[in-house]
């Protein structure tokens, strides 16, 4: 087709907008389709290609990927075709050329929008239309539907990798460096993490290592992820080891994360601060006086936190690792290894308490970037004196939400041993956080601790360390 100039094409545009009937030009006669208006040109039909393969091609923006076929030996005489398009099932518009070539990335992207990006055979169908003109009228052509089989573009992907390097003297079988998502799908989530503790390594100055997919696992290097340009990666072992020098002899803890689709991979040198903050709509987003404490020095943080609503912004929340530094927040995105329990994603990165106002037994690992969320629907005391029955209708305590503490002033507790339970359950407790038993300690407890020797009538528990850096009672 040779190029029009654009005058040319801006009189066909309004000759399009102007909706030229058959009965205008000298398509007249032609069959109208049904649906859309168009003509029917008896033998004008497009046809399907090939799976298209986009991983086996460059892809771009570019309309280069013969994605249909148009057989212009049934164009009447003197036509000419001069833009053509394809419209999807559900009303998506992709341009393409007369013979039937598109943009091997806007099929991609359309596709996974659909399906996903992992890279398997995909079928979506769509309408062809083929505008034309002939002594200066215009008319739209419906030249059918075709199938299209598209693999969109993405690697493939390893449910998990391995970093062999001088952490573990190139070991292509040792598993002790996970490289993880989070058990995810890495075509949904494609964050890989791993953090390495530096002391357990030896405090190296450097690392040197590839990443090896756990089916590459006992001497195939052929699947490793290996150094590509600056802050990018290559799949198959091509190219060098990762390398990261000049390690600071104080760094407790490194942290790597590999985006899988983007091929990109960075580091930071990370050290877990004693606490981290809640911030949310529980306190109209101000205060920060909730907080979680790092229980485990590989970065786990557990606590309660108190989540509610009172003006009505959603019951949504963020962390701060310093309270009222926005510039340290920990939000939704923070936890690539995924939310898991009660919470789930809320509007613009907070993270939603899904199971309403309450209390909530929180975990989070800034180290995979795990986070659980627990509701808890009840707090009981349990001890000698009731069987050890976790379940204890009759010394189930009560939240006070203006001084957040759970009270009871009923308790049986004898000196013989006593604990807190949630949730009718062993699985979340709290007891004395010192070696002796029974424990008197109670202004310190602990996630499974010792049983507590205190005894009095009215218990209160303030589980959200807001006004204290330690979890405590009071027993009187």
């Amino acid at each position: 087709m040779k190029k029009l100039s654009i005058f040319l094409m801006l009189v066909i545009a309004g000759l399009f907008m102007a909706a030229c009937g058959p009965e205008d030009n000298e398509f007249a006669g032609l069959k109208v389709a049904e649906a859309d208006g168009a003509v029917v040109v008896p033998g004008l039909s497009a046809g399907q290609t090939a799976v298209i393969d986009l991983n086996a091609m460059e892809v771009s923006d570019e309309l280069d990927v013969q994605a249909f076929t148009v057989p212009s030996t049934a164009l009447p005489e003197g036509v000419e075709l001069v833009k053509a398009e394809v419209v999807f099932a559900d009303g998506t518009v992709l341009p393409a050329t007369v013979d039937g070539k598109m943009s091997g990335k806007a099929l991609s992207d359309y596709v996974a929008s659909i399906y996903g990006k992992r890279p398997e055979t995909r079928t979506v169908v769509g309408t062809v239309y083929l505008y034309a003109i002939q002594n200066g009228a215009a008319v739209k052509i419906n030249a059918g539907e075709v199938t299209f089989q598209i693999v969109p573009q993405a690697p493939v992907i390893a449910s998990a990798y391995y970093l062999t390097g001088t952490m573990n003297g190139w070991d292509n079988n040792n598993t002790d460096f996970l490289l993880s998502n989070g058990g995810d799908d890495p075509y949904a989530n494609p964050v890989f993490v791993c953090t390495l503790n530096m002391e357990s390594l030896g405090n190296p100055t450097s690392l040197e290592f590839k990443a090896t997919p756990d089916n590459g696992l006992g001497g195939d290097w052929s699947g490793c992820l290996a150094a590509g340009d600056e802050g990018k990666f290559n799949y198959n072992n091509v190219g060098g080891n990762f390398k990261i020098d000049g390690i600071d002899a104080s760094t407790k803890y490194i942290r790597l994360n590999f985006n899988m689709l983007d091929q990109t991979w960075s580091y930071e040198e990370i050290a877990f601060n004693p606490f981290i903050y809640f911030i949310g709509a529980t306190d109209g987003w101000s205060q920060a006086e909730q907080k979680l404490a790092l229980t485990d020095q590989n970065g786990v943080y557990t606590g309660y936190i108190y989540c509610a609503d009172p003006n009505g912004w959603g019951n949504e929340f963020k962390f701060q690792k310093v309270p009222g530094d926005w510039g340290t927040e920990i939000n939704y995105g923070t936890f690539s290894g995924g939310v898991t329990g009660d919470f789930e994603e809320g509007g613009g990165g907070n993270i939603k308490a899904n199971a309403g106002e309450g209390i909530y037994f929180i975990e989070a690992n800034l180290a995979t970037n795990t986070l659980k969320g627990t509701r808890i629907n009840n707090m009981n005391l349990v001890g000698d004196f009731n069987g050890w029955n976790p379940g204890d209708a009759a010394q189930q305590m009560t939240w006070d939400a203006q001084n957040y503490c759970y009270v009871i002033t009923n308790a049986g507790v004898n000196a013989n041993g006593w604990k807190f339970t949630a949730n009718d359950e062993w699985g979340i407790n709290l007891g004395g956080n010192d070696s002796v038993e029974p424990s008197m300690k109670i202004d310190d407890l602990a996630a499974n601790g010792k049983n507590l020797g205190a005894v009095g009538k009215t218990i209160k528990l303030y589980p959200t360390r807001k006004t204290s850096d330690k979890i405590f009672c009071t027993v009187e």
